[in-house]
């Protein structure tokens, strides 16, 4: 061979050379960084929320009894001055001492107090004393909701519940056809103690 041929040779066998070695660094790149479990990984985020979550429950469970009892009290009956209609709702029921206590646990919340729930709310608290009575006043407010009403499509008829200022109906029974209004005289209910304290005074 002649020394340019020989050159010429020793020139395509270095250039092949780097070829493969580029090309087995790319692959041992790309395997380096293969993750088999990629498909089934977890965004970083919900780890990062798994975190928060974890650290609530931590501070729940660190808070002593003392602690604990106060802060469900103000989520059921908030702070002077910072409650919602169903706090302000809560904390007159909570005074109505006459009223049955289980019915106050279980209807005096404006969820409950809905047209699905009313009837089944009078059958089980109006024998019982003063408890409907005491808790239609909390409700209520013993307020003017007649232009409420009127906005809300309250049928004529159903008006008797939404002129609260004389306490309401004597004979709820009566007015049974009333059923069906009754979310949207809650809803009245609940816009006036959104923006008024409840009826004894408290905000």
């Amino acid at each position: 061979r002649t020394p340019e041929s020989f050159q010429m040779g020793r020139t395509v066998l270095v250039f092949l050379f780097s070829l493969l070695s580029l090309s087995f660094q790319q692959q041992q790149l790309q395997w380096n960084n293969w993750n088999p479990f990629a498909q089934w990984a977890q965004p970083v985020n919900n780890f990062q929320q798994y975190g928060q979550q974890q650290q609530q429950y931590y501070n729940e469970v660190t808070m002593s009894p003392a602690e604990t009892r106060r802060a469900h009290a103000i989520a059921m009956y908030g702070m002077p001055g910072q409650r919602n209609a169903n706090q302000k709702l809560r904390t007159c029921c909570r005074k109505a001492t006459n009223a049955d206590v289980d019915c106050r646990r279980q209807y005096c919340d404006f969820e409950a107090f809905s047209s699905t729930q009313v009837l089944q709310f009078l059958t089980q608290c109006l024998p019982k004393g003063y408890t409907v009575g005491d808790m239609w006043r909390c409700a209520s407010s013993y307020a003017d909701h007649r232009e409420c009403c009127s906005r809300q499509g309250v049928i004529p008829a159903c008006m008797a519940f939404c002129d609260t200022t004389e306490g309401g109906p004597a004979d709820y029974l009566k007015y049974a056809y009333c059923i069906g209004q009754f979310d949207k005289i809650r809803f009245c209910f609940r816009e006036h103690l959104d923006s008024h304290p409840t009826v004894d005074g408290d905000l």
